[in-house]
């Protein structure tokens, strides 16, 4: 399972689903079949009972009665109409114990002698000879009757005592059935149970293991540790792929930080040898960061030109942001593992939902087509959300070089996007109000970079605080010149003498392990520098409230006004 690729454990996960709402399905289907077949030979059984009585033995006793009321008739014109009733009942009789006689001769032999008996009485009768017919219907003919129907009777019993039979055996099946229907679920949802949680256990475990790997790195880059182990996953998937892509970066920064500190204490050596007015000493060293290069270069052409150089190098120095920015990126990296987490929990518990959910449904005989269809597209939708969470994470983080015009409201929700969960794991209520579209030009996702470190940071100042009914809102509105955002939260503001500082660089409220204090400097410059915007916060009665301001699409030129 560790060389297999997240997106094919997600689809054996649904596959796995599917499988077993097959074969339920079909055990279903085979159990309804298996009843029904059952019900045919049950029903077969009774038919052949109720036929015999219904065809043979009532029209029987219908028979005797008519031939004895022939005798006794008082004239010839009710013997008449008797004599027509008995022919009519002796030829319906005749056809069926006829269509009898594949069953059994002896009953159709006993009909015929029955019959002939019949045949003898209206003989009797049609000579007038009344005493003989009378004599031949309460002798013989009685005698035929009860022999014919006790063989009727002996048939008939024998016809209701296999019903019967059929009827416990069908009922016997049906206690097996039960029995074996209910072990076959069990074993097939255990089954299901068991994969979908070892899939879901190694996903997990992935995460943690990245995390954990990235909270080390972090811890490293704050000096509580002297050195971040790699990340060991022995599985081959995406994660194998984003652990080794950190490991390679993590490893080369910690050679660089290694080597910048060499560089930096030569130079601290070297300033304080200028300070005293050696300048024999010269900078040596390899780095790989441009800005400690141009640094080091500096250094040793003020050595060679030192007034005219210092002024130019400290300008230099000034541009290196692109470490601050590599920072701030960095120590975001671990808060999106943590948000990809939160992410990816309640679709795997929802998975594991819809098995339970199929089983209570099918305890209680609804399982139908439709439920199992909304099933299957409701697993389907939640591996699709967690394959789309992944590429939406990459996609956040890769950079722009070229800027564009953007959708102010769709970068913003971007940001959103990464921490929504993490909010919503915290109970943090987001407000999100757009007044008007406007769209801007710039770099789209460093744009969202600084609506997330003003998100992240309100979240973090509501958990400090511990803020009953926290709350964040975000509103997008128009100004004169500037497409306008608002980012405010209740988390009782910023103490004054802190105000004017938190853009400064390194500058942070937060214990020195929990936060670098480059994120609203780093936000700062992106919007000031690099958009010709503005970023600003003030308090209000509730809290903090952060606005950005950019210039709208339409403007050529930034203008000095500044909106409210």
């Amino acid at each position: 399972m560790n060389k297999i690729s997240i997106k094919f454990k997600l689809r054996l996960l649904f596959f796995i689903l599917l499988l077993a709402i097959t074969a339920i399905g079909y055990k279903s289907i085979s159990i309804s079949q298996d009843n029904k077949d059952r019900l045919e030979i049950v029903h077969s059984k009774s038919q052949n009972l109720l036929s015999l009585q219904d065809k043979i033995i009532t029209p029987l006793y219908n028979l005797r009665e008519l031939s004895q009321a022939l005798v006794m008739a008082p004239n010839q014109k009710i013997r008449e109409s008797i004599l027509e009733n008995l022919t009519m009942s002796i030829d319906r009789l005749d056809a069926a114990f006829f269509d009898y006689s594949k069953e059994s001769m002896k009953i159709y032999e006993m009909w015929l002698n029955y019959k002939s008996l019949i045949g003898v009485t209206k003989s009797y009768l049609n000579l007038e000879f009344e005493e003989g017919a009378y004599i031949n219907i309460t002798t013989a003919g009685r005698e035929q009757f009860g022999l014919l129907v006790k063989e009727l009777l002996v048939i008939q019993s024998d016809l209701l005592s296999k019903s019967s039979l059929a009827y416990s055996e069908a009922v016997k099946d049906v206690v097996n059935i039960k029995i074996e229907t209910f072990i076959s679920l069990f074993v097939i949802l255990l089954f299901s149970i068991i994969i979908g949680s070892l899939i879901s256990n190694n996903i997990i475990s992935s995460i943690h293991k990245v995390q954990n790997g990235l909270r080390e790195f972090f811890e490293y880059l704050n000096h509580k540790r002297e050195k971040a182990n790699k990340i060991e996953l022995v599985s081959s998937d995406e994660f194998s792929y984003m652990a080794n892509m950190i490991n390679e970066n993590v490893q080369t920064i910690q050679n660089n930080i290694e080597r910048d500190e060499i560089l930096i204490k030569n130079a601290t050596r070297v300033l304080l040898s200028i300070k005293s007015g050696n300048l024999g000493d010269r900078l040596d060293g390899h780095t790989h960061n441009m800005a400690l290069g141009e640094l080091k270069e500096m250094i040793n052409d003020m050595i060679d030109s030192l007034e005219e150089k210092i002024q130019q190098e400290i300008k230099k120095r000034l541009e290196n942001e692109q470490i601050l920015l590599q920072q701030s990126k960095l120590a975001s990296m671990g808060e999106m593992i943590g948000n990809i987490a939160h992410q990816w929990r309640q679709p795997l518990a929802q998975i594991i939902a819809i098995f339970m959910n199929m089983k209570v449904t099918y305890d209680f005989d609804k399982f139908t087509p439709l439920y199992l269809k909304q099933k299957i597209e409701e697993a389907d939708k939640l591996t699709q959300y967690m394959s789309q969470t992944i590429d939406d994470f990459q996609n956040f983080f890769n950079p722009h070089s070229v800027k564009e015009v953007f959708c102010v409201e769709k970068a913003c929700r971007d940001a959103l996007f990464i921490v929504e969960s993490s909010l919503k794991h915290n109970h943090i209520e987001v407000e999100f109000e757009v007044i008007d579209e406007l769209k801007i030009l710039g770099h789209k996702n460093e744009y969202s970079q600084v609506v997330l470190n003003i998100l992240n940071n309100a979240k973090n100042i509501l958990l400090e605080k511990n803020i009953k009914n926290p709350l964040i809102k975000i509103e997008i509105k128009e100004g004169d010149n500037f497409a306008i955002v608002k980012i405010g939260d209740n988390g009782g503001g910023i103490p004054d003498e802190f105000l004017e500082k938190i853009f400064e660089p390194y500058f942070t409220t937060r214990h020195k392990t929990q936060g670098t204090g480059i994120g609203l400097y780093m936000s700062k410059n992106i919007i000031e520098k690099n958009m010709q915007g503005y970023l600003n916060v003030k308090n209000t009665q509730d809290g903090a409230c952060f606005t950005i301001k950019v210039l709208k699409e339409e403007q050529d030129e930034p203008t000095n006004s500044l909106e409210s």
